[in-house]
């Protein structure tokens, strides 16, 4: 075979991979609605957005989960897992959180590089261990490659969840009700 036909195969393989994972992540639902089904937005990045950190924190009658990124926001999925069971790259992986359901939080176009390594690699990045919440339970990285970043959240039973977006610093905030 002749490189141009391998280098064009290449091409179309790797344009149709892209364009599916891209593909995941159109809109859905409501912004600062509380719901049970899956949150997406897309963004054009203006900047690379990294990972800053993840906190937790416990409100009257919600619990808080925030992401917090420098540069753009990435785009991003949220919704409940339908099992106990997470698939990646790598397959089908059991999820050994704490919690009866669980959600993950799926974010693109961060670059696995040291900037985003500066990050991740601090203290306290993630909460670790489990959390003396009413909802949220547990929070573990799933894991960063080729742009994509999960994580997973135990919470304690299918509790409706609010997604917001906030700015300066720009935050991903997702509530879950007690």
């Amino acid at each position: 075979m002749s490189r141009t036909i391998i280098l064009g195969v290449s091409l179309i393989l790797i344009g149709l991979i892209a364009s599916l994972a891209f593909a995941q992540f159109s809109d859905a639902g409501k912004l600062d609605t509380w719901t049970t089904r899956p949150v997406a937005r897309q963004y054009s990045a203006q900047q690379t957005p990294y990972v800053r950190s993840i906190r937790v924190a416990q409100h009257n009658d919600y619990d808080r989960v925030v992401f917090e990124f420098t540069g753009a926001m990435p785009n991003y999925n949220v919704e409940y897992l339908k099992s106990r069971f997470y698939e990646d790259e790598g397959g089908r992986h059991r999820i050994r959180i704490a919690g009866s359901a669980f959600i993950q939080v799926s974010l693109t176009q961060i670059p696995a590089n040291d900037e985003q390594l500066k990050f991740s690699e601090s203290k306290n990045y993630v909460p670790q261990g489990r959390l003396k919440s009413p909802s949220v339970l547990q929070i573990e990285e799933a894991g960063l490659w080729e742009g994509n970043y999960d994580f997973l959240l135990g919470i304690r039973g299918r509790k409706p969840f609010r997604v917001s977006e906030l700015d300066e610093p720009r935050r991903l905030v997702i509530d879950f009700k007690h």
